[in-house]
């Protein structure tokens, strides 16, 4: 992999804007470029070219009938009010910045201009359900319309060698999600909908450049485990598992065999807007 190579993946993964808000001058393109190390112009670039690859995909959904039939009727702005807002929370798979929650943002700019329907990314590369602890408080005070989770991968990494445990038990999974369960049915008045992590190929984790150095592993048995927990706990779920099916040389995964290629984030937002509307329909 190359050095662009390299940066043009940290780039996509990593937003300290969501990280460093808190610091003067946080929001400032130029203040991020440099965390990167790269010129302002050369950052907005790369990130340029991850809005091009999303709109290329959801320019090809939306002349599917039924992907457009389904984000038409969705019911997301209620009665008496003229907007609506989606805040989403979880980890890397939809951090990343050709998500499937920004192709199915960007459907909705095309397919409904004149509707007022923001869609808000506080999904962290890297986080478990332990991190929705903390995030699940900022989604809550957006008093929005709708709220997606999807998390559940991480819990199940596993750095240093096949001997150590996992980041985080099936026990304390099960606690976390109770935990934000419970918060979401306390602070917020908006359904819940949760997506079930699908797991990894762990050949190709183990051999990828970006991944070996750090020493980090991913078992299938423990994230198929999570996705258990959250379709016996969640009220609302869009189980994604069999969608996906084999995940063994699948170009649905990205090369590291973690991440999603643009193809499985394409599947993943078709998925999702056609369960959506039976969920909360």
């Amino acid at each position: 992999m190359s050095i662009k190579e390299q940066l043009q993946r940290q780039v996509q993964f990593f937003h300290p804007e969501k990280k460093y808000s808190f610091l003067r001058g946080g929001f400032s393109s130029a203040a991020h470029a440099a965390l990167f190390g790269l010129r302002e112009q050369f950052y907005n670039s790369i990130k340029e070219t991850f809005v091009n690859r999303v709109n290329e995909v959801a320019e090809v959904l939306c002349q599917d009938s039924d992907y457009v039939e389904a984000i038409k009727s969705m019911p997301l702005i209620p009665k008496g009010k003229t907007k609506a807002r989606v805040v989403v929370i979880g980890d890397s798979l939809t951090d990343d910045s050709q998500s499937w929650l920004a192709i199915i943002a960007r459907s909705f700019a095309i397919i409904r201009p004149d509707d007022n329907i923001r869609f808000t990314n506080l999904a962290v590369s890297g986080d478990t359900t332990t991190q929705l602890l903390g995030s699940v408080i900022p989604a809550a005070q957006m008093k929005a319309d709708l709220y997606l989770c999807f998390s559940g991968t991480n819990d199940a990494r596993i750095q240093g060698g096949s001997r150590y445990k996992p980041c985080t038990s099936i026990d304390e999974v099960g606690r976390n999600l109770a935990s934000v369960i419970d918060f979401g049915r306390e602070h917020t008045k908006a359904p819940w909908v949760w997506l079930t992590p699908v797991g990894v190929d762990p050949a190709r984790v183990a051999e990828h450049e970006f991944l070996k150095p750090l020493m980090a592993s991913w078992c299938n048995d423990h994230i198929a485990r999570v996705a258990d927990v959250i379709k016996q706990q969640a009220e609302n779920v869009i189980d994604l598992r069999p969608h996906f099916g084999d995940l063994q040389d699948s170009p649905l995964l990205d090369e590291d065999g973690l991440h999603w290629s643009i193809d499985g984030h394409q599947l993943a937002a078709k998925v999702i807007i056609r369960q959506l509307t039976t969920l909360i329909g």
